[in-house]
């Protein structure tokens, strides 16, 4: 029996059934992927399965394909910014490639298809694509589903919008409520709103900006913007101890429908990683307000 493969509706189930795994890995790992980085990373999924083609390839060489092309297109879909997220993420994707391909197999026990074609670790389902693209569709709605059913009994999160001075410009940011969040101006003692780098770059001066890059590079300038005072806040995760950079702002101030009310705090730091979600750039600890 030979088997025709057409490649251009292979490439093209492939790519939409990485986008809905990754999509779903993303939900589980708490990881935010921008749509761009979310199409790169489908389209090396898509690219991946042409391995199935390829001369039998020793079974060492089988393996290092296999995790190297998964930690490709998971570092393409969330970055590696964050080593135990990128983990996560990728754990979270091959778990739902397992279960994607068990639910192809019941599928082909339940319709009587008994062809299975696998090749290099690769594996060629005789399944209908729009099945298989279903089946996908359904392990994210999955996911989404569970998650939004154990999230019913989360109390709400408190976000909140803030108002900051910096370089002379007013920079308005919405913040959220963390619990865990205590960091603590060295000089003043007082809490510091930390602020996500990725999640509010374009809402940033210029100078900050630049600032911040050459700090992240290695090469920080030997003074900070005009008008700002370098603040290096201790930051003490589960990871890692290390110092943020950050400013003490001229004013912060919580927007209210009464209009900004100042508050007592200047100082502002700023993380590399970002928080994984489009709904806030910053964070604020219960002592903040």
């Amino acid at each position: 029996m030979k088997t025709v493969i057409y490649l251009d509706v292979l490439l093209l189930v492939n790519f939409l059934a990485g986008y809905f795994l990754l999509l779903a890995a993303g939900l589980l790992a708490g990881c935010r992927a921008k749509l761009p980085r979310l199409l790169v990373a489908s389209a090396l999924a898509a690219l991946s399965a042409l391995i199935l083609f390829a001369p039998e390839l020793p079974y060492p060489v089988q393996i290092l394909y296999k995790l190297g092309s998964g930690a490709a297109i998971v570092w393409a879909a969330f970055g590696a910014r964050s080593l135990r997220r990128f983990l996560c993420a990728a754990f979270w994707y091959v778990t739902l490639n397992l279960l994607l391909a068990g639910l192809a197999l019941l599928a082909i026990v339940q319709t009587g298809a008994p062809f299975v074609q696998t090749n290099n670790l690769a594996v060629y389902l005789r399944v209908s694509p729009l099945l298989l693209l279903v089946l996908a569709g359904i392990c994210c709605l999955a996911v989404e589903a569970v998650l939004r059913l154990l999230g019913q009994n989360d109390p709400p999160a408190r976000c909140i919008g803030v108002e900051l001075d910096l370089c002379g410009s007013k920079v308005c940011l919405r913040a959220m409520l963390d619990t865990g969040c205590h960091l603590k101006d060295p000089v003043s003692c007082l809490p510091v709103l930390l602020v996500s780098y990725p999640d509010a770059e374009t809402r940033l001066p210029a100078p900050v900006r630049e600032f911040l890059d050459a700090w992240y590079r290695g090469d920080p300038p030997a003074e900070p913007p005009e008008g700002l005072r370098l603040r290096l806040i201790p930051c003490t995760t589960a990871e890692q101890a290390s110092l943020l950079p950050g400013f003490a702002a001229g004013r912060i101030g919580l927007i209210s429908p009464q209009g900004v009310m100042p508050l007592d705090r200047t100082a502002v730091a700023f993380s590399r990683q970002s928080f994984g979600t489009e709904r806030y750039e910053a964070l604020y600890g219960p002592d903040f307000l």
